[in-house]
């Protein structure tokens, strides 16, 4: 039994129930936003017993009752056991024109030779975003393929020094200077985690504005020192402990992430932790780590083997026959590798339920109750999507070969066709299949409780950045997809 948002509100709706029409006395000492709540209640709720009234109007008012449901449906679990949504979050988008989308930027990627990925990336964007409708508002993506490109141009000067000096200096160390070379791969290792951690900090401020709502748009704090330095720690700490810290690192740097990110005048917070998260992890990185070490068993003859060829050249003493190759322990490799795959696969799954199960945005509160195995189809139907298409690219490919000779002109184009077709099943499998299905999971089952914050938002009047997330372009993502 619910107890009403007031004593006002409840004698109001009571005189409603009990006199029918004849209620304009009661109605006329009832306080104004008693009228405002009533207002937001749908014909079904009016039909509704009086206490389930009451929910509905101390909901629409913002009161303590925010988490009780909007409608008698929201209490009804739905077919696969778990609560559907509130409503306050609809997924419209239509998969056939999407696909469209995708097979049309992939072609004019490849033809602009990959100068079309940003105005490519633009429109995907466009479409995701407008496909999201909150309070039946939708949201829209305002950012431009100018400035992606814009970005992606200013980051690639910036890198070149960079480059040039890991270039000058690879080719300075002799092949025998084994310790020289790892020291030197370490120091790259390091520059391209530090560039990593800008372009994620600048690739998120920029998605972040460029997100718009009602007018509205979103933003990230001016902190990119404390940005890089919350992340190097927590790598750290990972590296250190051979990544059993991940999902307590994991937490700290969503929560953190999550505290500077805000919407309008109201800041995103969370309280994500790593319980739940280990029951899943562990055993994905014992798979990961027992497949690590035969891995380097199966490679150490071979790594032995080049290194005393290496030295031969300078020697000349001869190396010795080459290591025979033992199927065994590759087999054990590749079912090990793949096992512990699907486990970090389960495990990124239930940690992105859990951690937006821990986020509220000021007094909104997200709630997405949704059970990993609903969502075990989408790597699923994806991996045999990919693997039976390369499977028939394979066999028209040596069909083609077959038929028309292999000194023919025409095979010269086998690799481009290839490149084209590969680009094509990759931006459909991760956005067509993989991000559409999301999003509609997330639109039938995520729960937002205390939606009354959202009336009252306003923007900061913050300039938002003039550039797009350039230096994540330069460092190698082909953005084809959103």
């Amino acid at each position: 039994m619910c107890r009403p948002a007031s004593p006002a509100c409840q004698d109001a709706i009571e005189t409603y129930s009990q006199n029918g029409s004849s209620c304009e006395s009661s109605l006329a000492a009832t306080p104004p936003y008693v009228f405002d709540s009533i207002a937001k209640i749908s014909p079904r709720q009016l039909a509704a017993p009086p206490w389930k009234l009451y929910s509905a109007i101390a909901i629409n008012r913002g009161d303590e009752l925010t988490s009780l449901p909007l409608s008698d449906d929201s209490t009804i679990p739905s077919v696969d056991g778990t609560p559907p949504g509130d409503g306050g979050i609809q997924i419209d988008i239509n998969r056939g024109s999407l696909i469209g989308l995708l097979l049309l930027n992939t072609f004019l990627t490849v033809i602009t030779l990959g100068i079309y990925r940003f105005w490519a990336r633009t429109k995907v964007r466009q479409r995701l975003w407008s496909a999201v409708t909150l309070r039946d508002d939708r949201f829209a993506y305002t950012g431009t393929g100018k400035e992606l490109f814009i970005g992606f141009l200013v980051a690639l000067v910036a890198l070149l020094p960079f480059g040039l000096i890991v270039s000058v200096v690879n080719a300075m160390i002799p092949p025998t200077a084994f310790g020289q070379r790892f020291a030197f791969q370490m120091a790259v290792a390091l520059g391209a985690g530090l560039l990593g951690l800008m372009a994620m900090y600048f690739a998120r401020r920029y998605l972040l504005t460029r997100t718009r709502w009602r007018g509205i748009h979103g933003g990230q704090d001016r902190e990119l020192r404390r940005f890089m330095v919350k992340h190097l720690n927590g790598y750290l700490l990972v590296l250190v402990s051979f990544g059993l810290l991940q999902p307590k690192i994991d937490a700290r740097l969503y929560n953190y992430r999550t505290g500077i990110s805000w919407f309008g005048t109201e800041r995103f917070r969370a309280s994500a932790t790593s319980a739940g998260l280990w029951s899943v992890y562990l055993p994905s990185w014992l798979l990961f780590l027992v497949g690590y070490i035969a891995l380097i068993v199966g490679f150490l003859p071979f790594m032995t083997w080049s290194a005393a060829a290496q030295e031969a050249q300078v020697t000349g003493i001869h190396p010795g026959p080459m290591p025979t190759f033992e199927p065994t322990i590759w087999i054990v490799v590749a079912i090990l590798i793949t096992l512990g795959t699907a486990g970090f696969f389960l495990y990124a799954v239930r940690r992105s339920i859990a951690f937006l199960g821990a986020t509220q945005l000021g007094d909104m509160l997200f709630d997405l109750p949704l059970r990993t195995r609903q969502l075990l189809y989408i790597p699923l139907v994806g991996t045999v999507i990919y693997v039976v298409t390369l499977l028939l690219m394979v066999g028209a490919g040596a069909l083609l070969i077959w038929a028309m000779g292999p000194k023919s002109t025409v095979i010269f184009l086998l690799p481009l066709v290839l490149m084209v077709v590969f680009l094509s099943l990759n931006s459909l499998i991760s956005v067509a299949w993989t991000q559409v299905e999301v999003l509609r999971q997330i639109g039938r089952h995520l729960r937002l409780r205390n939606m009354a914050v959202l009336d009252d938002l306003l923007n900061r009047g913050q300039p938002a950045p003039t550039r797009g997330e350039g230096l994540a372009d330069a460092i190698g993502d082909i953005g084809i997809g959103a």
